[in-house]
């Protein structure tokens, strides 16, 4: 394990440091410790969301192992459903331009062109919809739970900031006057992104920002939890 350098190199406040070591007095120093900063959402949210989507895939190909195999042998559909989606918006952009020729006049002799009309109308909401299904800004299945864990996180804490330690035996929160350890057999499992680190357990999950790091190197943490969490995965 790394030595620990000197407190006064450190960014974050020494007297937040001493109060932190003092509480994990009685497992071991922790090595490695965050101090949490406000987030960047906008950054976050799609490493975020791959994260929780690779954790739901994680969690079902334990449960249904025999249906992944299966579904592991059929061939990629990334390059078809890309074939897919440009035949639908080609498709949609024809439907628009037609639905727009027979609205026009329809529209001028509604009497005597009502069927003109109608079919042009609807050929107009089939390419308006076919075009919203395919939009490549679309939210994406997990962008919704990502963004209710981040919320409120683009805020400053308040002072002192609350401080996320790791150590052999496990991680301590302390937030104020309030402490809390979890040991690592209670965790389910921790992503690594780009940015983050996401690690559940129980029914929780924390999020961390690798640059709120003030203490210890992340490679070497990354080392630690791979041997201590059950399921630890590197995303790329």
């Amino acid at each position: 394990m790394e030595a620990e350098p000197p407190l006064a190199r450190k960014k974050c406040r020494p007297h937040t440091i001493r109060k932190v070591m003092k509480m994990e007095s009685s497992y071991t120093a922790a090595p490695y410790l965050f101090q949490i900063s406000s987030y960047d959402i906008s950054r976050l949210l799609p490493q975020v969301s791959k994260a929780l989507e690779t954790r739901s895939e994680h969690l079902s190909r334990e449960r249904y192992p025999k249906m992944w195999r299966s579904i592991d042998r059929l061939p990629s559909p990334s390059r078809g459903a890309k074939r897919s989606r440009l035949r639908t918006r080609l498709f949609s952009i024809l439907c628009l331009a037609a639905g727009v020729i027979l609205v026009v006049p329809g529209l001028m002799e509604p009497k005597e062109l009502l069927v003109p009309l109608v079919a042009g109308a609807a050929a107009v909401v089939l390419g308006a919809s076919g075009l919203w299904r395919t939009r490549k800004n679309r939210e994406k299945p997990f962008d919704r739970s990502a963004r209710l864990l981040l919320e409120g996180k683009d805020q400053t804490p308040e002072n002192p900031a609350p401080v996320v330690s790791f150590s052999d035996q496990g991680m301590t929160f302390s937030e104020k006057d309030k402490t809390e350890f979890v040991p690592y057999s209670d965790f389910e499992s921790a992503w690594e992104t780009e940015d983050t680190l996401l690690l559940v357990f129980g029914q929780r999950v924390t999020l961390l920002q690798k640059r709120d790091l003030v203490q210890g190197d992340f490679s070497g943490l990354s080392r630690l939890l791979a041997e201590k969490v059950a399921a630890y995965q590197r995303m790329d």
